[in-house]
């Protein structure tokens, strides 16, 4: 499962990186990837990896980038499709980096603390001003890439700065600035900049979670697998309302099926190949732009093996 069929990258053998990567963090072999994303399909990842500090993100990433393997970082596996064949590389899961630290009108937080946990500790003391964040599934190191949100606010507008990872493999602080935070993006999504953690500011305006979940209950199939929104809206517009407009509610490939709740939505109704789902994309993207001369960009981030 090394990269390049087993041949030495960069003067380190299959044997000698693995040894060092064991070193950094736990690691697994041929681990399958439709067990760690919300869609439930992707095949193995050659290599799997749960550092439980920061600095060894770094180490990993250091590592990687040394021996020219390739790497990603995993959140919750919300926003993210992983192919059929699996990941050549090194998938580097945050799920044990947890932790919250509340500190006057800021609060720190490691990249895998879910948000539902974050938002049940703000509770705690009172703090409301995270709750446009309320039905979101995925960790706030995935938020703050994606500048997750909804139209009455963003997480990139609470950022005060980020710990992350450089080109050189060490820990580096960001301000808000060089985070280049849009509309679902970021310096860290468009780079593939690893999160380590973010620095939020607490003061923002409270907002009403409960009914913010049950609006997208509502108007969303939460309970069904699925990653969440597909595509980014188009300026001025909704993807979900053209998708909906070229007639493609319910339509299928396979078991994969744009929902009939939501169009912006793609289900696996059980047993979805990631190559139907990237096929069902593609014909949406392609009768959309057809029919209304918009070309839908993706907000999942899709992972090519």
């Amino acid at each position: 499962m090394f990269p390049e069929g087993g041949k030495v990258l960069s003067g380190v053998s299959p044997e000698e990186f693995l040894l060092r990567l064991s070193r950094a963090a736990e690691v697994r072999l041929a681990e399958p990837m439709a067990q760690h994303t919300t869609f439930g399909v992707g095949g193995e990842a050659a290599y799997y990896v749960l550092p439980e500090h920061p600095a060894a993100v770094g180490e990993i990433v250091g590592l990687c980038r040394g021996a020219s393997v390739p790497h990603v970082i995993l959140g919750a596996g919300s926003n993210v499709l992983f192919p059929d064949r699996g990941y050549p590389g090194v998938v580097i899961s945050t799920e044990r980096l947890t932790g919250i630290r509340i500190d006057g009108p800021y609060a720190d937080v490691l990249a895998g603390t879910r948000i539902g946990e974050l938002l049940v500790r703000l509770h705690r003391v009172g703090i409301h001003s995270l709750d446009f964040l309320s039905g979101i599934p995925g960790t706030v190191g995935g938020a703050v890439a994606m500048n997750a949100g909804v139209p009455e606010g963003t997480i990139g507008g609470l950022v005060e700065h980020v710990w992350a990872v450089d080109e050189r493999g060490e820990i580096s602080l960001l301000d808000k600035r060089s985070c280049r935070f849009a509309y679902r993006d970021s310096l860290f999504r468009e780079e593939r900049v690893p999160i380590l953690a973010a620095r939020l500011r607490l003061d923002g305006p409270a907002y009403d979670g409960r009914a913010l979940l049950a609006r997208r209950a509502e108007s969303q199939p939460l309970s069904s697998r699925s990653a969440g929104c597909v595509f980014r809206n188009p300026p001025g517009d909704a993807a979900g309302r053209l998708i909906e407009a070229a007639g493609l509610k319910g339509f299928r490939v396979g078991m994969a099926k744009v929902s009939e709740k939501h169009a912006n939505f793609i289900l696996n109704l059980g047993g979805a190949s990631s190559a139907d789902i990237r096929k069902l994309i593609d014909i949406v993207r392609q009768k959309v732009y057809k029919s209304f001369r918009i070309l839908l960009k993706l907000e999942i981030e899709v992972i090519d093996g």
